[in-house]
């Protein structure tokens, strides 16, 4: 099935497990993730019911889910001491003792500062992200929560500087024109309201959504000690806000995506920005990132196939000849992203909420 220019997996492919409607749903989903059934049924074809059912199912096989977080140098906000709210991102990677990676894994799992946990080919056996408020914290957390754990033989660090594109911002791009149209009608229907601030009313509301963007606004008011009509109208301030994300996500290497791969990749300094602008319309690229290093670009892509890459790779020269590619590394486990946890098989079976940016009191 082709949608544009992705080439989806057929229904009876691989797992066979989902369906055009099935990628159908996410990618309306990452478009308006808290638009009713009752909105998105005519655009999908189908009636709320259908919607509904598929989506549970999805979930509960762990195939499909949804978060909410923050991007911190988006957030017009200040911490208590009046200081400007800022974020420092790391990746880190380490090499384990023969035999105890899983060991690591299971020790740096529960972490909420760390983001994701990957595993990869090349001399290191894992990457992890980590976010903290500054890069002095990062280092501090690195030597206390990582470096130290058993079976850890070394780390080492690179700083993220800028995040040209990052996974809520990936398309699916499932759904045809018209489609994507009605979807996105859908999403401005749902609330006339305007975006918001950050406030220790949205952090509460946040947290309440972190694990599920699509919960009922009446369990987000019990939960957080408000009214009905409050919680809806916080909770559509914060869909409009550019510093919140509620990203709808899957399982992409259970479903047909066979093949994640890391270019870190050396471009002269006043061909950067263009060459991640041009890379970040690619359909294939997940994250895309400038990097502190020799290597000063960092970028993720999901493929179908690992041939894929050639296309890539020959784009990315032709948009900057003077760009080398210095590393790449395969990712064929992936055991946490934004706090979602899988299993070895690649299914969510768990969710560590995301530390917040603490805010001022109101």
């Amino acid at each position: 099935m082709a949608h544009g220019d992705r080439i989806l997996p057929d229904a009876g492919e691989g797992t066979g497990m989902l369906d055009d409607l099935d990628f159908q749903l996410i990618n309306a989903l990452q478009i308006a993730p808290r638009s009713p059934w009752s909105a998105l049924g005519p655009a999908l074809r189908t009636d709320a019911s259908t919607l509904s059912r598929r989506w549970s199912r999805l979930t509960d096989a762990g195939l499909a889910w949804t978060t909410c977080y923050v991007l911190p140098e988006r957030m017009q906000a200040y911490s208590p001491r009046g200081q400007r709210l800022r974020s420092s991102h790391a990746v880190i990677e380490i090499r384990c003792e023969a035999g105890r990676r899983a060991e690591v894994i299971a020790a740096l799992a529960p972490k909420p500062a760390v983001l994701n946990i990957e595993c990869t080919s090349g001399p290191r056996d894992l990457t992890v992200n980590i976010a903290a408020a500054s890069p002095s914290m990062i280092d501090d957390y690195i030597t206390a929560e990582v470096a130290a754990l058993p079976g850890v033989i070394a780390t080492s660090t690179r700083f993220v500087r800028i995040m040209y594109r990052e996974g809520s911002e990936y398309d699916l791009d499932a759904l045809r024109p018209a489609q994507r149209d009605r979807v996105e009608e859908a999403g401005r229907s749902a609330s006339s309201e305007a975006a918001i601030a950050p406030s220790p009313l949205t952090e509460r509301i946040i947290q309440s959504l972190q694990a599920d963007v699509r919960r009922p606004a009446s369990e987000v008011a019990d939960e957080v000690g408000i009214s009905v009509p409050l919680a809806r109208r916080t909770m559509a301030q914060l869909a409009r806000s550019d510093w919140v994300r509620m990203r709808a996500d899957f399982a992409h290497d259970v479903v047909g995506w066979n093949a994640s791969v890391n270019l870190w990749v050396t471009v002269p300094q006043d061909s950067l920005a263009s060459l991640a602008s041009g890379l970040s319309q690619l359909p294939s690229v997940r994250l895309c990132a400038s990097t502190l290093g020799p290597a000063n670009l960092v970028i993720t892509l999901w493929m179908r196939e690992i041939d894929e890459l050639d296309a890539i790779e020959s784009r990315l020269r032709q948009l900057a000849p003077d760009a080398r590619v210095a590393d790449r590394w395969m990712t064929p486990r992936v055991a946490k992203r934004m706090g979602t946890l899988f299993d070895e098989s690649g299914r969510r079976v768990g969710y560590v909420p995301v530390p917040l940016p603490r805010l001022a009191a109101a």
